[in-house]
C-alpha cells in the first residue's frame, strides 16, 4: 500500500466536521456518505465501547493553535469510516490482530481551523489511537509513507513529514496516539508544541 493517508484523513476530517456542524463541503460522494454516517453516529453521547461520540482523544487536540481556534470531534471505533481513511484492504484489522487488539481499542479524533492566514490551506489535525499499542507499530503498518518520510523538528519535537514553501504535512507520535496534520508551517509548529 502506498497511499499517503494523511491527505485522505485531512480531507475526510474536513468533511466530517462540516457534516457534523450541519454545513456543506465539496467532497467525493463516498467521503460525504461516510462523513454523514459518522456525524450521525456522533450524536450518541454515550462514548466508550457502545459507539458514537468520544471526547477523550479529542481533548488531546488543543482548543486553540496560535490565533487559530480548533473545532474538534471524536469518534469511537464503531463510527470510524475506515474506507474513507484509505483502509479498503482491511489493513487495520490485520494490524490489530497481529498485536492482540480489536476494533474496540480504536479511537479517532479530528480538529480543523481556518489557519493563521499565511497559507491557503486550513489547519487540519487528526489523532488515531489504538489503546495500549505503541504508535510506531501501528503507523508503520498502516501508512507506508511514514517509513520513508524524513525526520524533521516541528514545534521543538521530532516528527516525520515535510514542510516546504510555508506549508506542510506531518506525523507526530505520542505513546499510543498517531497525530497527523496539514497546515501552514507556523500552525504546525504551534500545534506540535501544544501536543503532549
Amino acid at each position: 500500500m502506498t497511499t499517503d493517508r494523511r491527505l485522505l484523513g485531512a480531507a475526510l476530517g474536513l468533511a466530517l466536521i462540516v457534516a457534523a456542524c450541519g454545513g456543506s463541503a465539496s467532497a467525493s460522494p463516498a467521503a460525504t456518505t461516510a462523513a454523514s454516517q459518522a456525524a450521525a453516529a456522533s450524536t450518541d453521547t454515550s462514548g466508550g465501547q457502545s459507539g458514537g461520540n468520544d471526547t477523550t482523544l479529542s481533548a488531546m487536540i488543543p482548543d486553540k493553535v496560535g490565533t487559530t481556534t480548533i473545532t474538534k470531534i471524536g469518534f469511537d471505533y464503531s463510527s470510524i469510516p475506515w474506507a474513507s481513511l484509505g483502509d479498503t484492504g482491511g489493513d487495520m484489522e490485520k494490524i490489530l490482530k497481529a498485536n492482540g487488539k480489536t476494533l474496540a481499542d480504536v479511537k479517532f479524533a479530528e480538529g480543523t481551523g481556518a489557519g493563521d492566514g499565511t497559507a491557503t490551506m486550513p489547519l487540519i489535525v487528526y489523532a488515531l489511537q489504538v489503546s495500549g499499542l505503541d504508535a510506531t507499530k501501528f503507523v508503520t503498518g498502516f501508512d507506508t509513507s511514514y517509513n520513508t518520510d524524513p525526520t524533521i523538528t516541528v514545534g521543538g519535537k521530532s516528527a516525520k513529514g515535510s514542510i516546504s514553501g510555508g506549508v506542510g504535512s506531518i506525523f507526530y507520535l505520542h505513546n499510543d496516539v498517531v497525530f497527523g496534520a496539514t497546515g501552514s508551517e507556523a500552525d504546525l509548529n504551534a500545534l506540535v508544541a501544544a501536543l503532549p
